[in-house]
């Protein structure tokens, strides 16, 4: 299969796990991950897996040994004088550094994300501490990768090398590690620092503030404050260096809005409406700020149309979705008209909302409303089930049966070819009414309607539906 399959990685990767796990035979998995990498030496997952393979050899001859009493062997791959000469290249990680090092000069235009690969897998081992100092030199000495915001990153991420491990033995020790990773993290901060001082770009600025981000969103209530100050100081950094992207501005907002930086958010949010105008995330921070502030609703008004003018119809659906939830709670005077402009609106996902919600308002009215607005709308397309649906609920909570099955054939004119449970809810609907004559002829309709591919399925939805029947009816 090899030879047949030889540039597909997985392949390689789950022979060489084969007869390392199961045959035990180290020699021929490093033979197969040497082949693979001659005939894929671009790809990035061997030479991690082939380095993994490499560590955990070291890990079975140490345990080997231990079992044996043999103590022969020091902790931090430094191997004692009387080891042979292979095993002391096992042993202190030479192969698997020369694995690192013959990567690097394949990969080299993305040494350091590789780098960093290699040292996330060596740190889930205890004897690597020396290897993983010699990855770590590697970016410090070579000029050309010291120039790099990746390797800057990688280089600033070592003090939270340890982090993993101190939240296990917190954990198992029952107690908060939040104040040691505190001092892991200010460690990490200040490195970044260092960083920007000396290479002062938008993109090692971005990979801080994408460092600041990841550390708040592990959402601790001790630190969450302090990494918030620190994001928002950075985002001001930013801002005052270079033009900042809209995807990074409505981020920054957010965090704004979630610390409670209302008057912030709103001010910069303002400062960039006209030079980001098309873009939905923003426009609907706005108006999200603006209901939150309590404006008037002429200026909470003019806020939507104003965005709705500004963006692609398409992509508005937050928005309507905020001013319909706003218009609806607040009891505005409005409410009908926005509901009947989102409901004349050909994108489905909007109308769709926008007519379930105008239902909904129109019951609470009284049903004369009800009929009215489901009987203007249920010809008009975009066709919604959904639509459909919630008439046949509320008409049902009434006890209104006439109108249930009026608007149940409405639904089976426009999906009664797709959707087979339309069929089998309409029947047991029927059956609840007492209406179990009815069944034979809605079975063979839908025989007729229903595309041929969904045939079957709904047969055996039919049986189903028969056989948890307690009418006891039976037709031909």
């Amino acid at each position: 299969m090899l030879q047949t399959h030889n540039k597909k990685p997985n392949l390689w990767i789950l022979a060489a796990k084969f007869e390392f796990e199961t045959n035990e035979s180290i020699d021929t998995a490093r033979n197969l991950f040497q082949r693979a990498i001659r005939f894929i030496p671009n790809n990035k997952k061997l030479w991690i897996e082939y380095f993994k393979m490499e560590l955990l050899c070291v890990e079975v001859i140490m345990k080997r040994k231990e079992l044996l009493g043999i103590k022969e062997f020091k902790s931090n791959d430094e191997p004692h004088e009387s080891i042979s000469k292979v095993e002391d290249a096992i042993l202190s990680c030479k192969i698997a550094e020369i694995i690192f090092e013959n990567s690097i000069k394949e990969f080299k235009n993305e040494s350091p994300e590789l780098i960093n690969s290699f040292i996330l897998v060596a740190n889930d081992f205890n004897f690597t501490k020396n290897l993983i100092d010699r990855m770590y030199k590697r970016l410090t000495e070579d000029a050309e990768l010291g120039k790099l915001s990746t390797s800057q990153d990688v280089l600033a991420r070592r003090h939270l090398l340890e982090e993993t491990e101190i939240l296990k033995k917190c954990e198992k020790n029952g107690q908060i590690a939040d104040f040691t990773i505190a001092e892991l993290e200010e460690k990490a901060n200040s490195a970044f620092l260092e960083s920007i001082a000396f290479l002062d770009t938008q993109e090692m600025h971005l990979i801080y503030i994408n460092f600041l981000i990841e550390r708040l969103n592990l959402n601790s209530q001790y630190l969450n404050d302090e990494r918030f100050e620190r994001l928002n100081d950075a985002f001001y950094k930013l801002e005052s260096k270079f033009q900042i992207s809209v995807d990074y501005l409505v981020k920054w907002m957010r965090y704004l809005i979630t610390f409670k930086k209302i008057d912030e958010a709103f001010e910069k949010i303002e400062k960039y409406l006209d030079e980001f105008k098309s873009n939905k995330d923003l426009w609907t921070l706005y108006l999200e700020l603006n209901i939150n502030k309590n404006a008037q609703e002429d200026i909470i008004l003019k806020v939507f149309y104003k965005s709705i003018d500004n963006i692609k119809q398409n992509e508005a659906l937050e928005l309507w979705e905020t001013i319909f939830e706003w218009s609806l709670n607040s009891q505005s005077q409005n409410a009908e008209k926005l509901l009947q402009l989102g409901s004349s609106l050909m994108v489905k996902e909007i109308s769709t909302i926008a007519r379930t919600k105008y239902l909904e308002w129109a019951e609470k009215i009284n049903d004369f409303k009800l009929k009215e607005v489901y009987s203007n709308l249920r010809q008009i397309p975009p066709y919604s089930y959904e639509f459909f649906l919630k008439y046949i609920e509320l008409e049902k909570s009434r006890l209104h049966e006439k109108d249930v099955e009026f608007a149940y054939e409405d639904a089976l004119k426009h999906f009664g070819n797709e959707i087979i449970d339309l069929w089998i809810e309409y029947m047991c609907f029927k059956q609840e009414i007492k209406k179990t004559q009815d069944i034979a002829g809605l079975y063979w309709r839908a025989m007729k309607q229903l595309d041929s591919d969904l045939i079957e399925e709904f047969s055996h939805k039919f049986c189903l539906f028969k056989l948890n029947s307690t009418d006891g009816h039976t037709f031909e």
